[in-house]
This record gives structure tokens, sequence and C-alpha cells, in this order.
């Protein structure tokens, strides 16, 4: 008895419906189409720096790339690592830091070859602009002084 007993109370006080998804469905600012999110987190690269055509150092960087509608959200995703490749391979063939900061890329040279590099693999209407959000060298290495002094050694 006790059970038939818990089991129609179960029954009338259920809900139609849990709350979380009827708010879900009556709220309409939450976008179902697949253009909803507009950008593109990269985040957790090492790109290398380079002196005199020896990596010195790497940085690992977090940047956005914002999007225009066109593509829909599992293709975007599915061009991530194309990006990330393209990115490396830019940053080896030319260095992304400034000539003498052996501990940072250069925040415009960054963002302008992320932005061709996302408007090669992503199509050139689809990339509108593309924000360095933060960087961490990996060890601190000075550049080497101009009075012909050795530089302080490379710290790991």
């Amino acid at each position: 008895m006790s059970r038939g007993l818990l089991l129609v109370l179960l029954i009338l006080l259920a809900p139609s419906g849990t709350p979380a998804f009827a708010a879900a469905e009556k709220n309409p600012s939450v976008p179902n189409e697949p253009n909803a999110d507009l950008r593109l987190d990269v985040s957790g690269i090492g790109l290398p720096i380079l002196r005199n055509g020896q990596v010195v150092n790497f940085v690992f960087v977090r940047a956005r790339i914002l999007l225009n509608p066109g593509l829909p959200r599992p293709e975007v995703d599915a061009r991530d690592p194309f990006i990330r490749e393209a990115l490396i391979r830019s940053a080896y063939r030319a260095p992304l830091n400034a000539p003498n900061d052996y501990m940072a890329v250069d925040p415009k040279i960054f963002e302008a070859v992320l932005l061709r590099e996302a408007k090669a693999v992503l199509g050139a209407n689809i990339a509108r602009s593309a924000h360095l959000r933060d960087q961490r060298p990996q060890k601190i290495v000075y550049a080497p002084r101009k009075s012909g002094s050795s530089a302080p050694p490379i710290q790991p």
C-alpha cells in the first residue's frame, strides 16, 4: 500500500516539464541558429620567438577571431585545427616578436597574421577581425645589451 501511495503522490506532484526546460523554451533571447556564436577562441598555442633564425623562447597565446555569419558552427569548429597549424607555420617563417623582445609577440603583427590565416582557412568574408587576449612566455629571456657586456643568462 505504501508503494502505491508513493507512486500516486509522485505522479500528482510531478510537473509536466522541468523549470529549466520550460524557461529555455519560452526565452527568445537564447538563439538556436547555427551562427549564434560569432567568435572563435584560439588558446593554448605555443608560438616560437626567433632570434637570427633560432628559437630562443616560446610564448603561449590566447586570441579571439570575430566572425561574420556564413558558416555553421560545426564547420567553423572543424576548421579550427587548420587555423592553428597555419598560424604556427607562419610564426616559424617570419618572427612574430619585436626585434629586441624575446618574451612576447608583437600584438599588431600577431593579429595581422592570425587574421590573414583565418581568412585563408575560413574564407575571406567569414573572418572579420582578430584580437590578442593574453600571452605568457615559457621562460625569461632578456635581449642582448648594446654596450658589449654579456646579457643576463636565460632563466628556465
